[in-house]
C-alpha cells in the first residue's frame, strides 16, 4: 500500500465534484525550504562522487554511499535512491521502493523529489494508472515549496481542466507563483492573458511588462510578442488618468516625452513630478527638464509650471539647477504677470532676484514687479522685499532735499505712512500665519536695498514665507497634495 502524500488544504477535495467548490480557496502560500547540502560539505562531495559511481555503471558502490548518507537524512541521496529502483539499471525496476523513497523526501518539501512523483502520478506506473488529480496536488506543492517547473505545469493543468476543474481564477493564481519563481513561459502566458483581455486587471501596458520580462530571461518568442503589441499613445496616457492610475499614466507619458518628445506627454509627466500623486513622488529635476521642452513647444501652463519647478526644486537641491535655468524661471513668471496678471508670479519674479544664490540679483525688476505683487496680488513676501526698498526711495527721493525743506520730509512720510497702512492690512494674514509656523517671523534682517546679502538661515525663513504666499504652487494637476509636504495646503 502507498502511503498518501500530505496536500494540505487540497486534501479536502475527494471528488472533481468537491474540487469545483474549493478549487477558489486553491493554497499557494509558500512551503518551509527543504534542507540541501551545503556546497563542499562532506555529504554534498559524498553525494557528487556516488552521482559519478552510478554514471560510471558501478551501481553499487553508489547505492552503498547513498544508503549511508540517507540514515543521516540526507535528501539528495534519498530522493537518488528513488532514481535508483525507478531506473531500474542494477535491479529491476520497484516502484513501490520509488514511491517510499521520493515520498520521503517529498514530506521534506524537497523539490526534486516532489517534481518526481507528480510526473509519476501523471505517467502512472505498473499497477496505478495515471492519476491526474494526484499529479495536479503534487505539483502544486512543489510550486508551493519553490519550484517554477512545478507551479507553470500545474497552472496549465488548471487551464485545461486536468486533473481539476478548468478555473481561470486559480490557473492565473498558479501562473503568477510561477512567473514570480522566475518561469520565462509564465511571463509569455500573463502577457498574452492580459493582452487579449483575459485577466480583468491587465492591460497593454502590463503585457509589454511580461513580455520584457519574458525577453530578459532569453524567451525566443518575447521579441515578435513585443512588436506586435499596439503601441499606447498620448490617448492612452489620458485613459489611465481618469482610471487614477496615476502611476502607470505617468511612467507612459515619461516614455513618450523620451522616446517620441511628445510635448503633451512631456507635460503630463512634468506635472506629474511637480505635483506629486498617488504612487509618485515628487521630483523638481525630472519635472524641470519635461516642462522646459514643453514650455519651448508652447504647451499651456508648462512654462510657469517649469518656473514653479525650478522655485521650489532650488530650496532641495540648489546645486542641479544653473542660473540659466533661474533666469529662464524668473522670465516665465515675469510673462505670466504681464501677459496673464498673474500676481502670484510677480512674486516670483522678486523671488528670484531677491537672493544672491541665483545671481540674477536685478533691484529693477524688484521695483518694477513689486507693487504689482504686493498692492495688487497682496503677497507678504513681496511686500517685505519690496516695501523697504520703496521706503528707502521715498526718503532719499523727498526726504533728503537741498536746504532741509520740511515740506518734503512730510510727503515722504505722508506717502510711506499711508501706504504702510494699506500694506498692514493685506499683510496681517501673514503676520498670523508666522506667529504660529514654527517661529519664523515676517521681519527681515537683511532686506537691503541690494537684495545681495541675505544669510543662509534668513534664506530659508523667507522662501517658506514665499511658498506660504504661494502655496498653489506644486498643485497645477489636480491630484491633492501629499501630506507629507508642508509647503503645499
Amino acid at each position: 500500500m502507498l502511503r498518501g502524500l500530505r496536500i494540505g488544504v487540497l486534501a479536502i477535495c475527494s471528488s472533481l465534484t468537491a474540487w469545483s467548490a474549493c478549487a477558489q480557496v486553491l493554497d499557494v502560500t509558500p512551503l518551509p525550504e527543504a534542507t540541501w547540502s551545503e556546497p563542499g560539505s562532506i555529504s554534498y562531495l559524498q553525494n557528487e562522487h556516488a552521482k559519478s559511481l552510478y554514471s560510471a555503471g558501478e551501481y553499487a558502490e553508489a547505492k552503498t554511499i547513498w544508503q549511508g548518507l540517507a540514515e543521516y537524512g540526507n535528501l539528495e541521496s534519498i530522493n537518488n535512491l528513488g532514481v535508483y529502483y525507478r531506473e531500474g539499471k542494477a535491479v529491476p525496476a520497484d516502484y513501490e521502493k520509488v514511491v517510499i523513497y521520493w515520498q520521503q523526501a517529498a514530506e521534506k518539501n524537497f523539490t526534486p523529489s516532489l517534481m518526481n512523483l507528480a510526473g509519476l502520478y501523471e505517467e502512472g506506473f505498473p499497477g496505478h494508472p495515471s492519476d491526474l488529480r494526484k499529479a495536479f496536488e503534487t505539483y502544486v506543492l512543489a510550486a508551493r515549496a519553490g519550484d517554477e517547473k512545478g507551479a507553470f505545469k500545474a497552472a496549465n493543468m488548471v487551464f485545461r481542466g486536468e486533473g481539476v476543474v478548468a478555473n481561470f481564477a486559480d490557473g492565473h493564481r498558479l501562473l503568477t507563483l510561477a512567473a514570480d519563481l522566475g518561469n520565462p513561459a509564465a511571463f509569455m502566458m500573463m502577457g498574452k492573458y492580459d493582452e487579449l483581455g483575459f485577466n480583468p486587471d491587465g492591460d497593454i501596458l502590463s503585457a509589454r511588462d511580461w513580455y520584457e520580462k519574458a525577453q530578459y530571461m532569453g524567451h525566443p518568442m518575447a521579441a515578435d510578442a513585443l512588436a506586435a503589441l499596439p503601441k499606447p499613445d498620448i490617448n492612452y496616457v489620458y485613459g489611465l488618468m481618469q482610471q487614477k492610475r496615476h502611476s502607470d499614466a505617468r511612467r507612459l507619458a515619461a516614455e513618450l516625452c523620451r522616446n517620441d518628445l511628445d510635448a503633451q506627454a512631456c507635460n503630463i509627466q512634468g506635472q506629474y513630478d511637480l505635483s506629486g500623486a498617488s504612487g509618485v513622488y515628487r521630483d523638481y529635476l525630472s519635472a524641470a527638464h519635461a516642462l522646459d521642452y514643453a514650455c519651448a513647444m508652447k504647451i499651456a501652463d508648462s512654462c510657469l509650471n517649469y518656473a514653479h519647478a525650478v522655485a521650489e526644486g532650488a530650496q532641495y537641491g540648489p546645486g542641479k539647477f544653473s542660473t540659466a535655468d533661474y533666469r529662464k524661471a524668473e522670465q516665465a513668471y515675469a510673462r505670466a504677470c504681464n501677459e496673464q496678471q498673474d500676481y502670484t508670479a510677480c512674486a516670483g519674479v522678486i523671488y528670484f532676484n531677491y537672493y544672491s544664490a541665483f545671481g540674477l540679483n536685478d533691484r529693477q525688476k524688484i521695483m518694477d514687479y513689486g507693487p504689482r505683487a504686493c498692492m495688487n496680488g497682496g503677497n507678504d513676501f513681496a511686500c517685505d522685499v519690496w516695501m523697504p526698498m520703496f521706503n528707502a526711495n521715498v526718503a532719499e527721493t523727498y526726504g533728503r532735499n537741498p536746504g532741509g525743506s520740511s515740506s518734503g520730509s512730510r510727503f515722504g512720510n505722508f506717502l510711506g505712512n499711508t501706504l504702510g497702512t494699506i500694506v498692514a492690512g493685506l499683510a496681517a494674514g501673514a503676520q498670523a500665519y508666522n506667529n504660529n509656523s514654527a517661529g519664523y517671523s515676517s521681519t527681515y534682517s537683511t532686506s537691503s536695498s541690494s537684495g545681495s546679502s541675505s544669510s543662509s538661515s534668513s534664506n530659508m525663513r523667507d522662501f517658506n514665507q514665499y511658498m506660504n504666499s504661494v502655496r498653489s504652487i506644486g498643485t497645477a494637476y489636480s491630484a491633492p497634495c501629499p501630506p507629507t509636504n508642508s509647503y503645499c495646503r
